[in-house]
């Protein structure tokens, strides 16, 4: 008999603490399965009913961020979400490649959000939710990079990897995507 290469990978998830995991194509469909078997996940962890509906919107907003926001790839827009159990909380996370002209603005909204004080999230969520203006730069109300950080126990976790100049390669590596991984600690 061959050796399980599957169980090592199911004993390191296991030890990882992880609660759900997806990489790969996404599609309105798919983040509507993910969530149905998110909330069952959470349930069948254990999670108190508080923790897990900000879990559960967290991991929402990502996936329409993914959604959203990525940049198609082969099969659809492609993503990752995690959602881990640890002893630091509960680490809601995503990652998608995004356009090199959103980036700018991507960096200057997360850094701004990330620099807010609890009590100021909360303050520009509910000045938001009462504005009649539509946000240029939003496909939605604006709202979801502050309805992450509210739900968040501290300022949230980004970085943008650039992508790097092959010098064997021609073409403008500034029109090549970037990866965006996006962490909120619930």
């Amino acid at each position: 008999m061959t050796e399980d290469p599957f169980q090592p990978f199911m004993d390191q998830a296991r030890d990882a603490g992880v609660v759900f995991h997806h990489v790969g194509p996404m599609d309105q469909e798919t983040v509507a399965f993910m969530g149905a078997l998110l909330r069952r996940r959470l349930r069948e962890a254990g999670v108190p009913s508080g923790p897990s509906r900000k879990v559960f919107s967290s991991f929402m907003e990502m996936a329409q961020n993914v959604l959203h926001y990525g940049v198609p790839r082969e099969g659809g827009k492609f993503g990752a979400l995690t959602v881990l159990s640890t002893d630091e909380g509960l680490p809601v996370m995503s990652g998608n490649y995004l356009a090199a002209d959103q980036v700018p603005r991507v960096r200057a909204r997360l850094e701004a959000v990330r620099a807010m004080a609890p009590e100021r999230v909360r303050e520009a969520y509910h000045r938001r939710l009462s504005s009649d203006e539509a946000d240029p730069d939003s496909r939605g109300a604006g709202l979801g990079l502050l309805t992450l950080a509210a739900a968040a126990r501290e300022p949230l976790d980004f970085d943008i990897q650039e992508p790097q100049p092959d010098p064997n390669q021609e073409a403008n590596a500034s029109l090549a995507p970037s990866f965006l991984f996006l962490k909120a600690i619930i």
